[in-house]
């Protein structure tokens, strides 16, 4: 068995992420960056990711206090130190009175935390939720997400006091399980598509980020997940400090469910392949990888020397081969992710292969860009003027 595939403990909450209303006008609001930590060294299983993809896609303060805070002008931030290699990042998010290290996820649209029932299961070194005086159950209502392959999670809904960085959300729905398949190292995920695909039943409920938007300054949140070093999300402004040159725009499609986009003309190293474009594309911080239609992975990978395609789908290569830059178009503007971050690491230590990042994405309707892909850009995600964008620019 190869190293990659023994290696599946440590991604197993990006496994359990699902898939994924109407705004107010904006008040003056708060402004807020949440640091996140990179997870440890993950166990990777790639056909768990892609069975996971292909399931979802298509303290405590006094409510006084914290409604004053909510009108303020607010900034601040959580510092966290990050673990290598940077492929899925925790984010330390309050809950009531505790505080969980949630996955901040762009492809789902629930957030959801363990339930004190799963602890049988998952484990002490976990945070359970326990409702305190600011929650409220929701009578009847109750929520499940089912993966492929049959298994599922589920459990109960209250509405709590949520709080990323100085910034609250109130009444926001917290979704807590009561059974969940499998050990996973995070608390749970913080869902940030469009609520559209919630799954709460029997009415769905908005996310977070649907919730505080009325409160901010800019009716935005950025993610800024670094290849190395601390990585934030910054909500309702845009940090000058971790970006170089303009930002990019292009129009959200696809029903508004998910962040995507149209991603035009591509490449690799110096090499176009042009006109042919990648199409639709998913911006997912749920997931690793870069999921590309079968074509463009191949002439990708036509550039690297000795490559092979396993019979078990991954792309392989010589573990000290150069690999190219890939680059894309979106709009007018041609953005590339540098080669050394498309080694996804040793798969066969015997004949010293490696894996690539770029691979099939198969009988998705969608193209995918993942968190090593989000990790090379400053990504900003836009309800501005009630017309979804996603806007990207050169990280510094």
């Amino acid at each position: 068995m190869s190293h990659l595939q023994s290696m599946t403990a440590k991604l197993a909450l990006a496994i359990l992420a699902s898939s994924a209303c109407a705004l107010v006008p904006e008040p003056r609001g708060a402004a807020y960056s949440v640091d996140a930590v990179a997870a440890a060294p993950p166990s990777f299983d790639f056909e768990a990711d892609f069975r996971k993809l292909r399931s979802r896609h298509p303290t405590t303060e006094t409510v006084d206090k914290r409604q004053a805070n909510v009108a303020g002008q607010q900034e601040g931030s959580v510092t966290v130190v990050p673990d290598d290699p940077g492929i899925t990042y925790f984010t330390p998010t309050i809950i009531g009175n505790q505080t969980f290290n949630l996955i901040y996820d762009t492809g789902s649209a629930d957030l959801w935390v363990f339930g004190n029932e799963t602890s049988t299961m998952q484990g002490p070194d976990k945070t359970y939720y326990f409702p305190s005086s600011s929650a409220q159950l929701l009578p009847n209502y109750n929520w499940t997400i089912t993966y492929s392959g049959g298994s599922s999670a589920n459990g109960i809904v209250y509405t709590d006091v949520v709080k990323a960085g100085p910034v609250v959300a109130e009444k926001q729905a917290v979704e807590v399980a009561t059974y969940v398949p499998s050990d996973i190292d995070s608390d749970g995920i913080m869902g940030l598509a469009f609520g559209i695909i919630n799954q709460v039943k029997p009415v769905q409920q908005s996310t977070f980020f649907e919730t505080v938007a009325p409160t901010l300054k800019k009716k935005v949140f950025a993610a800024n997940l670094r290849p190395e070093g601390n990585g934030s999300w910054d909500f309702g402004y845009l940090d000058k400090s971790k970006y170089t040159g303009d930002i990019t725009y292009t129009p959200v499609v696809d029903n508004m469910k998910h962040w995507t986009i149209a991603v035009g003309e591509y490449g690799a190293g110096n090499k176009t392949f042009g006109p042919a474009i990648i199409g639709n594309t998913t911006v997912d911080s749920g997931s690793p990888l870069i999921y590309l239609p079968d074509p463009v992975v191949a002439n990708y990978y036509s550039q690297v020397p000795d490559y092979e395609l396993t019979l078990g789908g991954s792309n392989t290569f010589p573990c000290n081969a150069t690999l190219p830059d890939f680059t894309f178009k979106i709009e007018d503007q041609t953005l590339s992710v540098p080669g050394k971050y498309l080694n996804f690491g040793v798969s066969d230590p015997f004949q010293n292969r490696c894996a690539g990042v770029i691979v099939g994405k198969r009988t998705l309707r969608n193209s995918v860009f993942g968190s090593i892909w989000m990790k090379n850009f400053y990504v900003v995600h836009s309800i501005e003027d009630s017309v979804p964008k996603l806007g990207v620019a050169r990280q510094v």
